[in-house]
Parts: C-alpha cells; structure tokens; sequence
C-alpha cells in the first residue's frame, strides 16, 4: 500500500494546460514567479511580450522606404484617328460662279476687249442703259437686252432675246428669239458688233 494522503491543503500543485512558462519553457503556478521543476524564473521581458508568447503577426506589405518609386501608371491609349474622308466642294462666300468661258473682241480696239462667262446664263445688252446685264456693249446697234449666252460643262447656248437688230452666229442670223449652240472659236455678232467665242472648258 502506498503512503497515507498527507493533510488536506498539502500535495503537489495542479498541472496547468496553459499560462506563463519560466525560461526553461516549464509552466509556473498561477501567480508564482518561479517554476515547480527548478525554481527557474519567469520568462517575461520587462518591455514586451512573453518569450514564448506567440510572435505578432507581420505588417502589411508597403512600399520600402528609400526603395524605387512605384512604376507609373500605363499611359491611356488615344483612339485612332478617323479616317480621311473626302473633300467636300466649298462653297463661294461671295457666290462667285466657275467661269467657263470669253467673249473676246477687236472691233473698236486693237488691243482686244474681253468679257468673261460663267456657268449659268450671261445676258448681254448695251451699255450705259441703267439696265443690269452681265456683259455690256458699247455699241449702238445693240439692243438693252438683246441676247443671252447659257453656259454649262457640257455647251454653250446662244438665245436671242427679241434684239431689233437680229443676232447672228458665223454671219447666218439666228432667227427673232432663236437659239443656237455655240463652240470653241465661233463668231457672234449682236447687231453691229462681232465677238469670239473661247470655251475655256472644251479646252481643259
């Protein structure tokens, strides 16, 4: 038979699961300072945590202090240019038209005179009337409006306008309000005075 149990109060201490450990790593009764095995102090840092405590976990990851700056960031992509498109025909802020052609003439000077024509229709008519035309003639077999010139890319119309003294294209009279197509080099005369056709687009 084994030894009689000692006196109530008396025996060794309580094994402990968990709780402070000396530097030897055994455990130490609660609120002792010294362990039960060799009297070994308590292993506690005066400034920080217990020896065997388990470490704090680590900080999250950051930029090094005094390491390489962070890349910058990716540039943004410019979009693509459109594609050229085709030229739009611009418009004429004095509403000028394309000039097609002149009448050029020798009769009263040696120099020559010229009048242009444009695309659309040139009325012609005498001068120093206050009547509006486009190509004025000094002469006074000239009606005020005696006759019309239609211009576009393909011909050239002549049209007489009811003139008192006739139109006449290569010298044969186009009739009263008569019409006749015109090309490049011909000769018209409006009444009296003789004039020469230059198709500048039959020439292009």
């Amino acid at each position: 038979m084994g030894p009689p149990p000692g006196p109530p109060g008396y025996g060794p201490p309580p094994t402990q699961q968990g709780g402070p450990r000396c530097v030897q790593g055994h455990l130490i009764p609660q609120g002792g300072s010294f362990c039960m095995e060799g009297g070994h102090p308590l292993a506690q840092d005066p400034f920080g945590p217990p020896m065997y405590a388990p470490p704090p976990p680590p900080p999250p990851p950051g930029p090094m202090v005094g390491g390489p700056p962070p890349p910058p960031p990716a540039p943004l992509m410019a979009p693509p240019p459109a594609p050229p498109q085709a030229d739009a025909p611009k418009a004429d802020p004095q509403n000028r038209r394309a000039l097609a052609g002149f009448l050029v003439s020798y009769q009263d000077d040696e120099f020559g005179k010229f009048w242009p024509l444009w695309q659309g229709k040139n009325s012609i008519g005498r001068a120093d009337t206050g009547q509006r035309v486009d190509i004025e003639v000094a002469h006074g077999t000239t009606s005020t409006h005696h006759a019309a010139i239609e211009c576009d890319p393909q011909r050239f119309v002549l049209s007489d306008l009811g003139s008192t003294n006739g139109t006449f294209h290569n010298e044969e009279a186009i009739g009263f309000q008569g019409k006749r197509e015109l090309r490049d080099g011909d000769k018209i005369r409006f009444g009296g005075y003789s004039v020469m056709v230059v198709n500048v687009v039959s020439r292009t």
